[in-house]
């Protein structure tokens, strides 16, 4: 079924690492670091599978950034549904 979170106009939002679930939560916007510089992920977007390169993830959540360094993983956009499985991440 369909995220509730979706109908507010915001994501859901995973980060994960390969110790497990890293953060967790909603956001307005996400932005990730890929090959040709860096992609901007808004609510209602096509479904998406992107590799990610070395920088930063910058989630906008109300008036504020949270920023996670990684050193590559992948970011997938499903439903409103981001996932984003980092290597590297200190945490």
């Amino acid at each position: 079924g369909r995220i509730l979170m979706a109908e507010t106009g915001a994501l859901s939002v995973k980060i994960v690492t390969k110790r497990g679930l890293s953060w967790q939560g909603a956001a307005q916007y996400v932005q990730v670091p890929v090959e040709d510089g860096s992609l901007g992920i808004l609510p209602h977007r096509q479904p998406l599978l992107a590799r990610l390169k070395e920088g930063p993830v910058i989630l906008t959540i109300g008036d504020d950034t949270k920023t996670f360094p990684v050193a590559g993983g992948f970011v997938s956009v499903d439903s409103d549904v981001v996932t984003v499985v980092a290597e590297g991440m200190e945490s």
